[in-house]
Order: structure tokens, then sequence, then C-alpha cells
């Protein structure tokens, strides 16, 4: 033990102002060795689709027609918000979204006069 202690602080003695600094913000955890991030010690936790469309404010059928990526853990559909966040913000994504939207406007043109529905009930012709 008194080994390493006199090695400490020869280290310490010796060491140039930067350096110091340096160990005292790693013994901190303000910074990690080597002057890399910081690594997050927990894995980001996974969410359900239920508390996945609360945050999105989207229904589960959207995010089953934009193809969100998920894990299956223990037979459940499971997310991980960095990477849905991540997927939708991609032109990947984007892409899709346009092609949707396309088929949508594509049927409504080829019916038209259908009757459009309100909770449930006709409301317009068009």
């Amino acid at each position: 033990m008194a080994d390493v202690t006199s090695d400490l602080l020869a280290a310490v003695l010796a060491a140039t102002p930067d350096r110091k600094s340096a160990a005292l913000r790693v013994l901190r955890g303000e910074d990690s060795v080597g002057g890399g991030e910081k690594k997050n010690t927990l894995p980001e936790r996974f969410v359900t689709q239920r508390e996945l469309v609360k945050m999105l404010g989207v229904s589960a059928i959207s995010l089953w027609r934009w193809k969100v990526p998920g894990h299956e853990l223990g037979g459940r559909r499971r997310f991980r918000v960095s990477e849905v966040l991540t997927y939708l913000e991609s032109p990947e994504f984007k892409a899709h979204a346009e092609e949707l939207k396309a088929v949508r406007r594509e049927k409504r043109e080829a019916f038209p006069g259908t009757v459009r529905r309100s909770r449930g009930r006709p409301c317009a012709v068009q």
C-alpha cells in the first residue's frame, strides 16, 4: 500500500498542470480516461408499444404502417426510443411516408363521391 501511495504522489508531483486538471476531471466523473466521451453505464431501456404511442402521440396502426424498428423480447414487440427517433428522422422513413401519402391520395381520387365518416356516422359526400 505504501508503494502505491508513494508512486501516486510522485506522479502527481511530476505531472504538468494540464495533466493534473485532466486527472481531476476523470476522478470527478466529468470526463473519461483517454479524453473520449463519457459512457452511459446503464443501457437504454426498452419501451412497450403503448408507451411509445403515448410518447409520439400517434396510433399503434401508424407504428405498424411506418414499419418502425423494434425488437422481439419474450414474444412481445419492444422499442428503444433512440432507435425510433433516429428512424423517424432518416431519409428512408421520409421516403416511405411520402409513398404512403401518395397511395392514400390515389385511393381518394379513385373513388370520388364516396361517403366520409366521422365518429362512425356519414358526414359528407365528396
